[in-house]
């Protein structure tokens, strides 16, 4: 199920406001003109530190071990000099993101390593003050990040669990403090200081992101597959709302992959004309069977040959049709009453006839014979490498077991270097379940049988009724 996130926390420097870099910029103008060793590079490690960690840091590196009150006057003097607008540094997203997530009902918090007094002036100068829900400093523990005591304590004022609560953070102390938190860790990327950000769950440019990482439960989607009939499309019409076509155009838009997932051979797509003009990065064909990125094959299954023998002995015995699939044709060995009545309920063209008397030399992705459950059961113990997708009264397809569209789903991934879990899938049939569990989201239609719906993350509206649209909008990926 998607995560129901209830609280985000923003750490304040470097994530709210740009102000890292200023006063690290500041300090190493004023220093170096008394401590000539100094470099800008030497003051990296500064960022994200509490007042206490800087002291004992700056003791080290200006050789004052032996002079601490000294210094503290000395940074205290120093930091008192810097003299900043912090509406200047302000982040330009903060306060539409702050509003969005207002929108959400989501708790906001701001646990900062700097002291209470500079929050409260950053805060309101930029006027951002009344969002927070809490707001906390380091100075108020004995340790401050990374030690990940005071995301606790803030999730506790909060009332959410750690795994309902998302963390922004961006230097190498705070993402750490997050990650032993417990919370869902999401770095937004800066490689002005040479940070460890590798510990973080999720990276981001821009904080425009977090409402729909929020809403997709701590996930970040990048690619999306979608099935055809009954799906995007209506089965037999082929109907395919606006709605639809515009959320293919806006994932496109910000970037995401879009992929297919059908049991259709991409030849039947083209030739029934199934999904118009939409444009789409690839696709998984024939429920896994073949799998191809930007129109290069990256994935291919077909059945045994001693199982095609069994399956060409089965249909002249009981003289049962049988489409089958190789990459580039499509055709059948037998037109009957079945095949006749299931092709014209889906609205496809019943294909060429042609013997099937070598079957067992050639390459085929996939098979769909016109048999009945009964018929299926004694098919079946004769091609035990193969999966039976039933997908009518007296129609099923037949795959590999090795293949399935969930198979695809991570051939593709693989290619893309992305996860599963940050993935959306759509489906309305039997043969939708498994890549609806392994999608880091998997949405169900309206028009799903419940056994479909039972194991989606979300189930949305008919093809009719804009399900893809709403869905997609409902966890903002639009």
């Amino acid at each position: 199920m998607i995560q129901n996130m209830k609280a985000v926390i923003f750490d304040m420097d470097g994530v709210l406001i740009d102000s890292e870099i200023v006063y690290l910029d500041y300090q190493y103008e004023q220093l170096r003109k008394k401590y000539p060793w100094l470099n800008r590079d030497s003051l990296f490690p500064l960022v994200g530190m509490s007042a206490d960690q800087a002291l004992v840091f700056f003791s080290k590196l200006l050789k004052k071990e032996n002079q601490m009150q000294e210094l503290q006057q000395e940074l205290k003097d120093l930091n008192d000099g810097c003299k900043v607008y912090y509406p200047n540094i302000l982040r330009k997203e903060v306060k539409q993101v702050l509003e969005a997530l207002k929108s959400m009902e989501i708790k906001i918090a701001l646990a900062s390593s700097s002291n209470q007094e500079n929050i409260i002036t950053v805060l309101t100068q930029c006027k951002i003050l009344s969002y927070f829900d809490y707001i906390v400093s380091g100075e108020q523990f004995t340790q401050s990040k990374p030690n990940p005591e005071i995301y606790q304590n803030t999730m506790k004022k909060l009332e959410v669990l750690p795994e309902q609560c998302m963390v922004i953070e961006d230097s190498t102390y705070g993402i750490e403090a997050g990650v032993q938190a417990g919370a869902t860790v999401v770095a937004i990327k800066d490689t002005r200081f040479a940070f460890n950000q590798s510990k973080a769950h999720i990276f981001i440019d821009n904080l425009m992101e977090i409402p729909t990482l929020i809403a997709c439960g701590g996930k970040q989607i990048k690619a999306a597959f979608f099935d055809i009939d009954g799906t995007l499309a209506e089965e037999k019409t082929h109907y395919i709302p606006e709605s639809t076509k515009e959320a293919l155009r806006l994932l496109k838009k910000r970037g995401m992959y879009v992929f297919l997932s059908t049991g259709r051979h991409t030849i039947e797509i083209q030739q029934e004309n199934l999904i118009s003009d939409l444009i789409f990065d690839g696709g998984i064909y024939l429920n896994g069977q073949l799998c191809e990125f930007h129109k290069k094959n990256i994935a291919k299954v077909t059945i045994p040959k001693r199982e095609l023998i069994e399956l060409k002995k089965f249909l002249l015995e009981n003289h049962r049709s049988c489409i089958f699939l190789e990459e580039n044709r499509i055709y059948t060995n037998l037109i009957d009453e079945r095949l006749e009545k299931e092709q014209a309920r889906i609205g496809t063209s019943i294909p060429e006839l042609m013997d099937i008397d070598d079957l067992e030399e050639r390459d085929i992705l996939q098979a769909i014979p016109f048999i009945n459950q009964d018929e299926e059961i004694d098919l079946m113990k004769k091609m035990p490498s193969c999966e039976i997708a039933r997908w009518g009264e007296n129609v099923t397809d037949l795959n590999c077991k090795s293949s399935g569209k969930d198979a695809g789903l991570l051939a593709i991934c693989k290619e893309l270097a992305i996860k599963p879990e940050e993935t959306i899938a759509f489906g309305d049939a039997a043969n939708d379940i498994r890549i609806l569990h392994i999608a880091g989201i998997g949405v169900a239609m309206g028009n799903s049988a419940f056994e479909v719906k039972s194991e989606a993350d979300y189930v949305t509206g008919t093809i009719r009724e804009d399900g893809i649209f709403n869905a997609l909008k409902m966890l903002r990926l639009l």
